[in-house]
């Protein structure tokens, strides 16, 4: 089912299923990808207990083998609407016997969405309900729609970073969506204008793990119209759009953690950026989004 909140300016629809946002409509102009199956089914997933590719299709937590598939399981699961209001809305999912065929940890998660004239501001909350550490990764994988307009193409766009940096982007290895740290795909010095182009993914993602500010904005050349994404609590940049199909859609993928590297041991602690939470320890984890 679908929640709509809205203002005079900004509407945004979620879905109950994955708490995942399916339309974000600006001035009466659409923001997000449609979950046009022909690109991409999905708009904006949540991707909670890893991130990307796990190694093998397997990994062990407390001496035990748990097949996780890719980006996890969240994404599929259906939320609860707890709360709302015109311009705010919070889903509620609690783990079940089904997770834990998975993913060892009792757990629940609060996911609400605000809206503040032309912003959008989301609140996740992880909540451990077991006895034992927990331990995730959390991401999030939205797909803003590029171009915007009709008579404008993907490469009239560019992403611009608050600070410049410099980066090395890692290989991903296509077979298995593992992350090779040791060879790059593309290197970056002083990079603070990213112009769109689809040959920048012939190798999947590109993935920066070094970034000075986690401000972002996408915008078109005219700087007409676009977003300003902000994720402070998210160490890792994911940017990524299916290049073999040259989808209208540009994904800006916040992370904490990502795929297992190629060499991983599958042990589950030992993958990269894992938030740690103690039995009944909460975790706050905010972004927001400003169009215009």
């Amino acid at each position: 089912m679908t929640y709509t909140i809205s203002n005079q300016k900004l509407s945004i629809e979620i879905s109950n299923h994955g708490a995942e946002i399916k339309r974000i409509l600006f001035n009466g102009l659409d923001y997000l990808h449609d979950s046009n199956p022909q690109f991409w089914n999905r708009s904006a997933p949540l991707l909670f207990p890893n991130i990307g590719s796990i190694k093998d299709g397997f990994t062990i937590i407390n001496n035990k083998q748990y097949p996780l598939t890719k980006h996890g399981f969240i994404r599929d699961r259906d939320f609860l609407v707890t709360a709302q209001e015109k311009s705010s809305i919070t889903f509620t999912y609690i783990s079940n016997e089904k997770d834990l065929a998975l993913y060892p940890f009792e757990f629940s998660m609060d996911v609400t969405y605000q809206i503040h004239g032309d912003i959008l501001k989301s609140y996740i909350v992880i909540k451990n309900l077991s006895s034992d550490t927990m331990l995730f990764n959390l991401g999030l994988h939205p797909a803003f729609k590029i171009p915007l307009e009709p008579n404008e193409k993907f490469e009239d766009y560019y992403i611009d970073f608050k600070e410049p940096f410099s980066d090395k982007s890692p290989l991903v290895n296509l077979q298995n969506g593992t992350i090779d740290f040791e060879h790059f795909n593309q290197e970056f010095t002083n990079l603070q204008k990213l112009p769109l182009n689809y040959d920048d993914y012939i190798n999947d993602a590109l993935i920066f793990s070094n970034l000075k500010s986690h401000v972002i904005t996408l915008t078109n050349q005219s700087q007409s119209h676009g977003i300003r994404f902000e994720f402070h609590d998210f160490p890792m940049l994911g940017i990524w759009t299916p290049n073999h199909v040259k989808a209208p859609f540009i994904c800006l993928e916040p992370w904490i953690g990502c795929a297992d590297r190629v060499d991983h041991n599958h042990e589950f602690n030992q993958k990269s950026h894992l938030i740690t939470l103690e039995a009944n320890d909460s975790k706050l984890i905010t972004y927001q989004i400003k169009f215009f």
